[in-house]
């Protein structure tokens, strides 16, 4: 019987990511994938059914290589870029707090998930700084956000109605 995960989509991603061996190309790997595949704001629909699967192996490297290559403190204080996780969390927070628009404010939230989603920021980091900027989202939103008529509401987001006959 052959296994559901076997697709030849499947099939040329883990091919591209065997290639995969050093924590600095897996970084730039996942993160150009989260850009082009995972936004709600991509343009390429290819991987709709793959997608998620794909970006799980993606992290499932990046994650063995970072063990290789990452100490214990390393580990629990640095972005898989080198960066130290707690500057690029308060970078963001601040960008948060200075945002008063919702939809800005729900833009750098998308972003910093997908920039910074684990394994790429330690979790300690990640979810702590996810909550904070969540909560600004929410104060902001909170506002009359379900006040304006559905229609007026996905023209305000641009959103595109899709209908399937």
């Amino acid at each position: 019987m052959a296994n559901i995960h076997d697709n030849p989509t499947r099939n040329a991603w883990m091919a591209k990511i065997a290639t995969l061996d050093t924590m600095a190309k897996a970084h730039a790997f996942l993160t150009d994938f989260r850009a082009r595949h995972m936004s709600p704001f991509k343009t390429d629909w290819s991987l709709e059914l793959d997608g998620l699967w794909i970006e799980l192996k993606i992290e499932e490297k990046l994650a063995l290589l970072k063990h290789k290559e990452f100490n214990d403190s390393q580990l629990l204080n640095n972005c898989s870029c080198g960066a130290d996780a707690q500057q690029v969390a308060n970078a963001a927070i601040a960008k948060m707090e200075a945002c008063e628009d919702m939809y800005e404010a729900e833009r750098i939230h998308i972003n910093f998930r997908l920039a910074c989603k684990p394994p790429v920021m330690p979790v300690n980091v990640f979810l702590d700084t996810d909550r904070q900027l969540g909560t600004k989202l929410m104060e902001l939103r909170n506002t009359d956000y379900y006040a304006l008529p559905l229609e007026a509401l996905r023209e305000k987001r641009g959103a595109k109605v899709i209908r399937l006959q």
